[in-house]
């Protein structure tokens, strides 16, 4: 009966861990955007005090694209074909060009419209 009841906690904790990666791209988006953009994408990373241009809060995207999210737009600005100064030049954008890295580009885009605030 002990046994039960550890099973069936690890799969209680085992589900509140993939309801949490649910949403794809958040644990890339984590990993490589909220040092500057957040958490929760909305501007205030932990870096965000030491850059000298303020990062974008990219939860409203979809609001500043009158209701749309710039899908095409967000992709270049991410890959780097799109020059934003923060994210380095065009000759090494921050993503580079690594096949792995350019797969996770769209996970992100993913879960960016899914914190969308109207």
């Amino acid at each position: 009966m002990k046994w039960l009841w550890v099973i069936v906690w690890l799969t209680a904790v085992s589900g509140l861990a993939w309801a949490e990666d649910a949403v794809p791209g958040k644990t890339e988006y984590l990993s490589s955007c909220a040092a500057c953009h957040g958490e929760d994408g909305k501007g205030d990373g932990v870096l965000a005090s030491v850059l000298k241009v303020p990062p974008a809060d990219l939860t409203t995207l979809a609001r500043r694209n009158g209701g749309y999210f710039p899908l095409a737009a967000v992709a270049e600005i991410i890959d780097g074909r799109t020059l934003i100064a923060a994210h380095g030049t065009r000759e090494m954008p921050i993503w580079g060009f690594d096949v792995k890295v350019r797969n996770r580009i769209p996970a992100i885009i993913d879960y960016l419209t899914h914190i969308q605030r109207q």
